[in-house]
């Protein structure tokens, strides 16, 4: 009998899809929009706040979610007898490991293996790169998730975004605060004064509203066009593409073409995915 899978969360389901396993999908969230098959699955509303009737009328036997998110329907799944399945990756290494259990969950482990052991070679690959660049060489770089006032949201070290930019040759500002995701005051940021600065999102006047606010304008990154704004697909999931967004980052930190390292992301990453 084929296992029937709702995944609540994107990284997951590139995952799924990359495992050649989307067939055992029966739902995904509206955020679930990779690969386009997966977003033409049957939805259960938002990632953050699944629709629990829309899930049952799915009849699942395994759900994927996140701890930082879904532990709250655990009650509402025992009952049903549904399996639930939560990640938590904070690093690189830690998001290929969830990639290994959930082959190995559903009897995939020979093609999770495969997945792994070809995302391992191209961040060997990257770590080679990088390690010929000295720190004292490397930019000072900050991911910004969040702009409320005076407040930014910041990726901190127990992010797996803080490792990516580690991963793609940059030195976190953030290194000497707590915490995945703290938010700092606009002066403390000022005070870091990163190289580069990059956000999210697919809001094309974000970039230049930044660049007006008299604020930013005061940033080095700003100043020198080094304010990037790269979609959420790369920069917020754990998935398969999180060496894509790695490699993205090199290429934009130190303008190269990642072919001279004899590998392409899984979309030819290259710097057109991010808009200055």
């Amino acid at each position: 009998m084929t296992i029937r899978i709702v995944s609540l969360t994107p990284s997951i389901t590139e995952t799924l899809f990359a495992l050649d396993i989307g067939d055992r999908v029966v739902g995904v969230t509206d955020a679930c929009d990779y690969p386009s098959e997966a977003h033409a699955k049957p939805h259960v509303c938002s990632w953050f706040k699944p629709d629990m009737d829309r899930i049952k009328a799915l009849d699942p036997d395994l759900i994927f979610g996140l701890e930082t998110a879904h532990q709250h329907i655990r009650p509402f799944l025992e009952p049903m007898g549904i399996q639930l399945e939560l990640f938590n990756p904070h690093s690189i290494p830690d998001a290929l490991t969830d990639m290994l259990h959930l082959g190995k969950l559903l009897g995939e482990e020979d093609a999770a293996q495969k997945l792994v052991g070809g995302l391992q070679h191209r961040l060997d690959n990257l770590s080679r790169r990088v390690g010929r660049i000295a720190p004292s060489e490397r930019p000072a770089v900050s991911r910004v998730l969040e702009i409320e006032n005076d407040k930014l949201m910041v990726a901190g070290p127990q992010s797996f975004q803080y490792d990516v930019i580690a991963r793609g040759g940059g030195i976190n500002v953030s290194t000497g605060i707590d915490g995945a995701y703290p938010k700092v005051s606009f002066q403390q940021f000022k005070t870091w004064d990163p190289d580069m600065v990059f956000i999210c999102g697919s809001d094309k006047h974000r970039v230049p509203r930044l660049k007006a606010d008299p604020d930013w304008r005061s940033l080095k990154s700003v100043r020198n066009g080094k304010l990037y704004q790269f979609p959420c697909g790369l920069t917020c999931r754990t998935g398969p593409r999180i060496v894509d967004m790695a490699e993205l980052l090199f290429q934009t930190l130190y303008p190269c073409d990642l072919r001279d390292m004899g590998v392409t992301g899984s979309n030819g990453v290259g710097a057109r995915h991010g808009t200055k």
